[in-house]
């Protein structure tokens, strides 16, 4: 079993600051916005949450989230390998189109905001002030 290495307090401490203010320009845009991550599967909207690691995966980041059942029915159809359903064409229209508004109204409220590059969360983007 490895440990995950945390930031210092200093560094968590700024990173829920920032994590925040982001949450605050997200819903002053308008959006329902969450900071749970634990209570991410039953919310829908933005997410904005912090992660203490103290590599490359820690930062604060935000992810549009949408209702399970379409989630659930975009994966039913990829696992089927129907990808060119309408259902599956939905679920990633709304994904791409979220992602890319996510990051243009976070740049506009002054953040850098981009893709975290995370290959298991393709939509994931990282927050800096």
């Amino acid at each position: 079993m490895f440990e995950i290495r945390k930031t210092s307090e200093a560094e968590i401490a700024e990173r829920h600051d920032l994590a925040d203010k982001v949450a605050e320009a997200l819903a002053t845009a308008g959006f329902t916005v969450h900071q749970d991550v634990n209570q991410a599967s039953a919310a829908l909207g933005a997410l904005v949450w912090v992660d203490p690691a103290d590599d490359s995966r820690g930062g604060v980041f935000v992810q549009w989230l949408i209702s399970p059942s379409l989630s659930h029915t975009a994966a039913d159809c990829a696992q089927k390998g129907e990808i060119q359903s309408s259902a599956f064409r939905h679920f990633s229209s709304v994904t791409e189109h979220m992602y890319a508004t996510l990051i243009a109204i976070l740049g506009s409220a002054g953040f850098q905001a981009g893709d975290a590059e995370d290959d298991m969360s393709p939509y994931l983007i990282r927050v800096e002030g």
